[in-house]
Order: C-alpha cells, then sequence, then structure tokens
C-alpha cells in the first residue's frame, strides 16, 4: 500500500470515507517494474482535501526486500495524482516512466492532476499509442475510461496471466459483476470504452485481477 486518502464532501465516494492506494510490482529477470508510484507529498491542495498518509515508496519497496535502485521501468496507470505522485524519485534516475499519449495530453489540462506530479521529463517518458509489449511476459494494454489515456499490465506467471488493473475498475465487485461503475468514469463519452476495456480484460482469461484501491482480488473460477 502506497497511502490511504480521506474523500472530501463533494466525491462520488464521499459516503465511504475514504480509500487505499496500492501500487505493485513486478520481479522480472530483466529488473523490478513498478505499476504506479502513489501519492506525493508537499501539496497543500491535495493535503487540505483529502488528508493523505503517505507510504513513500522507497520504504514499500524495501518492506517486499526490494532496493529503489532495482526499479528498470515505472508504467503509471494514468496520471491523477495519486497515481503518479513519486514519480520523481525513479526519473532522476533515468528510469523510464511509460504513460499512453491521450494520458499525457489529458494531464496538461487544468484540474486534471497536481501538475508537478504528473510531469515527466523527455528523457524518462516513454510515450505509447496503444498496446505495447514492455519486455518478455508483460505487456502494457491500453484501457481507457477511467481517464482518456488510462493503461493496465498484463503479466504471464507460472500460474497463468495476471493483470493489474489500475483504476480500470474501483472495486473488484465489479469485474464479477462485469460491469464498471459509472462514477469511475471520466465522463459520459467513456462509458462505452470503459466497458470496452473491462470486457478486453477479461476476454485475456486471466487468473487473477488486481485493482489499485481494493485490496481483494479477484480471481478467475478456474483459479
Amino acid at each position: 500500500m502506497l497511502a490511504e486518502v480521506q474523500f472530501p464532501d463533494w466525491h462520488p465516494r464521499f459516503y465511504e470515507g475514504g480509500c487505499s492506494v496500492f501500487g505493485y510490482v513486478i520481479r522480472h529477470p530483466d529488473g523490478v517494474i513498478l505499476f504506479d508510484t502513489g501519492v506525493g507529498t508537499g501539496n497543500r491542495l491535495i493535503e487540505d482535501l483529502y488528508h493523505p498518509n503517505v507510504v513513500a515508496v522507497t520504504a514499500a519497496l524495501e518492506a517486499l526486500g526490494i532496493d529503489e535502485r532495482e526499479v528498470v521501468a515505472v508504467v503509471n496507470s494514468h496520471l491523477h495524482f495519486d497515481h503518479c505522485g513519486q514519480n520523481e524519485l525513479f526519473y532522476r534516475r533515468q528510469v523510464p516512466i511509460y504513460a499512453q499519449v491521450a494520458e499525457i495530453e489529458a494531464a496538461s489540462t487544468s484540474g486534471y492532476t497536481i501538475s508537478e506530479w504528473a510531469y515527466i521529463p523527455d528523457d524518462a517518458v516513454r510515450v505509447l499509442h496503444g498496446d505495447e509489449v514492455l519486455t518478455e511476459g508483460v505487456k502494457i494494454i491500453a484501457t481507457p475510461g477511467h481517464t482518456p489515456g488510462h493503461q493496465s499490465l498484463l503479466v504471464d506467471t507460472e500460474d497463468g496471466p495476471v493483470v493489474l488493473a489500475g483504476q480500470c475498475v474501483y472495486n473488484t465487485d465489479e469485474i464479477g459483476e462485469q460491469c464498471v461503475a459509472p462514477d469511475n468514469i471520466h465522463d459520459d463519452t467513456f462509458i462505452e470504452a470503459a466497458q470496452e476495456s473491462l470486457d478486453r480484460l477479461l476476454a485475456l482469461d486471466p487468473r487473477r485481477i488486481v485493482a489499485a484501491h481494493d485490496a481483494r482480488p479477484w480471481l478467475a473460477a478456474h483459479a
């Protein structure tokens, strides 16, 4: 877990109180791949609105026995403040950070995110235009819906394919119901895209799907 946040009163899930923010690591022969970097620190607006309890990504990695210098790639599911907040730690070391072009464009608009957290310098950013094989057994899957350039990861494991879904769904109940929650969609123009993204992930026949704001994994019936 990389953070816990409280929801402001205008948030569509204010009634839930708040949520946890999860990132994921893939231990690959090429090195560690990090999926999302959580919430950053030092931004007064976010602190006042969300009162985040932030876990340093270095500490989260150390808890798994991983040195931050082992990370060879970062994939941002999207560039909302709670998924890219600690990117700087990695691009300062020139670790490549992967994001969809549609997401980078969205992050440049006012009110979308915290611009200094979402910013990725030219020498670190890897701009994608859809699906991309990151390395053997790891594929980035474009899953727009929650945001214009949302992306997920498909990982081949010894036990079968695993999907890191980011916020393609808000919680894993949506996967079982095969229906994306309306309040997890960027706007009405992305309703169809959001459902197609979830359908596409399920069509990959994954053994397990994990999400960014739900500690409960979804497990296939045959898992």
